[in-house]
């Protein structure tokens, strides 16, 4: 009997479950081959672009500065738009310590960040329901900020400035294809938008969503047999846990994650004026800058080092500045503002880590 209902041995998915890793491995390596001989053909030019960028006249260097604190010190609002009374600290601790977990691990550091977020909000006193809902909507608004710009950059730009991208090359790339890119982004932008808010509207809709994408994402699973994630009850649990606070708090959301998405862009608007690139808009400034940030969606390196920094510089080139001046504020915003904002993410989850270490002992040391 125990025989016949005994399970059979599981199979390993041979040479489909390891086919991912190796096309993504070639994709990161044929990415950085390519980023690395532009940056080669154009040593000169990003030598004299990182002379600049240390260069500047000490007012730009300030006013870099102060963008860069501006920057860091709003991005905890999104948080406090989903939680108003979580309070700034906590905020603080949360936003931070999720930036710094999700950008710097390539590979599973959403998940991992996602995590250390429940905690940091168990930590405050923020339940568990309140706290999924705050977690998912940040990173529902954060997908829809990323993808959604660059579409909306170029709008502006032919609306205001009766422009569009316009060259043989935007750097190392076609200004061709960042015209496809920008497309594909607004169209998985406003797709996403049409899914979400049929997604919050009922839970019959939820799970006719999560049916849909079930069936969808369970062919890829079962091509490199792996065992497909139960997306019905994670579209269904969304629904569940963020349709309320959605409904009430989408304007402050909205708001915050605007604001939290373009104030490092003016960081760069501070180093291009500092290093002498005063012909380029700030409209224009903004589309290279949101173009690059779709790039941080693909993980082949921390904080999409390399792609993110070829395609702004490339975007600002072709807008008119100088291969050195947009070098130049490539190495601003990444010395002044994301590689401090990245620290301090860190330091805030060591801090986290070290106040729930201690309230762990202390029951135990307070009874003896």
């Amino acid at each position: 009997m125990s025989a016949e209902t005994a399970p059979a041995p599981t199979r390993k998915g041979g040479w489909k479950s390891w086919l991912p890793k190796v096309l993504l491995t070639i994709v990161g390596l044929a990415v950085a081959y390519f980023i690395f001989d532009y940056m080669a053909s154009n040593f000169s030019g990003f030598a004299e672009g990182v002379q600049a960028a240390f260069s500047m006249p000490t007012m730009w260097t300030i006013a870099a500065i102060l963008a860069a604190i501006f920057a860091i010190l709003v991005y905890p609002l999104t948080a406090l738009a989903a939680i108003p009374h979580l309070g700034y600290g906590p905020a603080f601790v949360d936003r931070q310590g999720g930036f710094a977990i999700s950008t710097t691990i390539p590979f599973g550091g959403g998940p991992i960040a996602v995590g250390t977020q429940y905690a940091i909000l168990a930590r405050y006193g923020v339940e568990q329901r309140l706290a999924a809902a705050a977690v998912a909507a940040d990173a529902i608004w954060t997908y829809l900020m990323t993808f959604g710009a660059p579409g909306v950059a170029l709008t502006l730009l032919w609306v205001f400035e009766r422009r569009a991208l316009s060259g043989d090359e935007c750097g190392p790339v076609s200004c061709q294809t960042i015209d496809i890119v920008c497309i594909v982004a607004g169209v998985i932008c406003l797709v996403s938008m049409v899914a979400i808010a049929f997604v919050l509207r009922s839970r019959t809709n939820a799970r006719k969503v999560g049916e849909f994408a079930q069936g969808a994402i369970g062919g890829v699973f079962r091509f490199i047999k792996r065992t497909p994630p139960n997306v019905v009850d994670s579209v269904v649990g969304f629904n569940d846990t963020a349709a309320e606070m959605v409904g009430k708090r989408w304007i402050p959301l909205t708001l915050t994650n605007i604001v939290a998405q373009l104030a490092p862009m003016f960081v760069i608007v501070a180093a291009l004026r500092g290093v002498g690139a005063e012909g380029l808009t700030v409209l224009e400034i903004f589309t290279a800058f949101s173009v690059a940030l779709v790039l941080t969606t693909v993980p082949l390196a921390p904080g999409g080092a390399g792609t993110v920094d070829a395609a702004l510089i490339g975007m600002l080139v072709a807008f008119g500045a100088d291969y050195s001046e947009a070098v130049a504020a490539d190495v601003i915003w990444r010395a002044f503002c994301f590689l401090p904002q990245m620290l301090i993410g860190w330091i805030a989850v060591g801090v986290f880590a070290v106040q729930r270490r201690r309230s762990a002992h202390r029951p135990a040391s307070s009874g003896t």
